[in-house]
C-alpha cells in the first residue's frame, strides 16, 4: 500500500512538474509578459520548486516517464473503448456491441484493403529478412574502410524522415518508369525495413562471438554446415525479431505508402486515414482497432523473439566461458 501511495505521488508530482514549465515556457515564449503572464510564471515556478523538493529526481522521473504512457495510450485506449459502442454517435456511450466489427468487415473497401496490405507486409517481411540477415553477416566480417560506409548509408535509412524516403523512392520509380501501385509500395518498405533487420542481425551477431563458429571449423565443418548448424540457431531469435517487425513496420506504414501507392491500391492504414476526412464513426474506430491488434500482437511476438535471444545470448556466454579454459 506504502508503495502504490508513493507511485502515486510521484506521478501527480510529475504532473504538477509539467503543469509548472508549460506554465512559465508559455509567456515567456509567447512574448506576453503581461499581469497575467507575470502571474502564471510565478505559479508555474512554484509548482517546479515543489515537485522538485517533494520528490527525489529518480522518483520524479519515474512519474514522468508514467505521464508520458499515459498520454501516449490513452486516445488509443479511448479508440478501442468506444469501438465496442452500440451507439452511432461516437461521443456518446449507448451499451457495449461488437457489430461495429462485422460491419467494418462486410464493407468491400475495408476488406480488399486489409488484404492488399498482408500481402505487402508479408512480402516485405519475407525480402527484408532474407537480404538484411546477409548484409548483416556480410557486413560484420568485412574490412572497417568497407564496413563503415554501408553502416553509415543504414543509419540513414532510418535516421532519415519517412516523408523525405517517400519522396525520394516517388521520383524514383516515376523517373524510372514504374506504374504506382502494389509493387512500387513493396520495394519502397523493403528499403526501411531491411535496414532494420540488418542492424538487430547484426547487433546480435556481434554480441555471440565467433567462438563455436572457429570451433565448429576446427572440428572440419565446412562454411555451410557451419552456418546451419552453428550460426543460424544462435541468430534464429533476432531474425525472427526482425522479421516481425518488418512485417509490423510494413502494415502499419503510412507516409511511404502515401507516396507510391498510385489510384486504387490503398493499404489498410491509407483507407483509414482517408475515411477520417468524413469525421469519426464508429465504423472507422472498428477498423483501427483491428489494426492496432495485429500491430500488438506483432510487437508483443518480435519481444518475445528478442527476449529469447537474449536469454540464449546468456547461455552461449556460459558455454564459451567453459570452452577457454579447455582451449588454453
Amino acid at each position: 500500500m506504502h508503495r502504490a501511495l508513493r507511485t502515486v505521488g510521484s506521478f501527480l508530482a510529475a504532473i504538477a512538474f509539467v503543469a509548472g514549465v508549460i506554465a512559465v515556457a508559455t509567456p515567456v515564449l509567447g512574448g506576453s509578459l503581461s499581469g497575467r503572464g507575470v502571474a502564471a510564471v510565478v505559479i508555474g515556478a512554484a509548482l517546479v520548486a515543489l515537485a522538485v523538493w517533494v520528490k527525489p529526481a529518480p522518483s520524479l522521473l519515474g512519474g514522468y516517464s508514467a505521464l508520458v504512457y499515459v498520454v501516449l495510450f490513452a486516445p488509443i485506449v479511448v479508440v478501442v473503448v468506444y469501438a465496442f459502442n452500440s451507439g452511432r454517435y461516437v461521443a456518446v456511450w449507448d451499451g457495449f456491441s461488437t457489430k461495429w466489427f462485422s460491419q467494418a468487415l462486410d464493407d468491400s473497401s475495408i476488406t480488399a484493403a486489409i488484404g492488399r496490405s498482408f500481402r505487402i507486409a508479408i512480402s516485405t517481411a519475407l525480402v527484408s529478412t532474407a537480404l538484411g540477415t546477409a548484409g548483416a553477416l556480410a557486413i560484420t566480417r568485412a574490412r572497417a574502410r568497407v564496413r563503415t560506409p554501408i553502416e553509415v548509408i543504414v543509419l540513414l535509412t532510418l535516421v532519415v524522415p519517412e516523408v523525405v524516403i517517400g519522396i525520394a523512392t516517388l521520383i524514383f520509380f516515376v523517373n524510372a518508369g514504374f506504374e504506382l501501385g502494389q509493387v512500387t509500395m513493396f520495394l519502397a518498405h523493403c528499403v526501411f525495413n531491411m535496414s532494420l533487420v540488418l542492424l538487430i542481425v547484426r547487433a546480435r551477431f556481434i554480441s555471440m562471438g565467433d567462438t563455436l563458429e572457429e570451433a565448429s571449423r576446427d572440428l572440419g565443418a565446412g562454411p555451410v554446415a557451419t552456418f546451419r548448424q552453428v550460426t543460424l540457431p544462435r541468430i534464429a531469435p533476432a531474425v525472427v525479431a526482425g522479421a516481425l517487425l518488418s512485417f509490423t513496420f510494413s502494415f502499419d506504414d503510412v507516409v511511404i505508402s502515401n507516396f507510391t501507392s498510385g489510384a486504387g491500391n490503398a493499404t489498410w492504414p491509407l483507407r483509414v486515414l482517408s475515411a477520417l476526412r468524413f469525421g469519426l464513426s464508429p465504423q472507422l474506430n472498428a477498423a483501427a482497432t483491428l489494426m492496432i491488434g495485429v500491430t500488438f500482437v506483432g510487437l508483443l511476438l518480435a519481444a518475445g523473439a528478442l527476449r529469447m535471444g537474449s536469454r540464449r545470448a546468456g547461455d552461449s556466454g556460459e558455454a564459451t566461458a567453459a570452452i577457454a579454459p579447455l582451449g588454453a
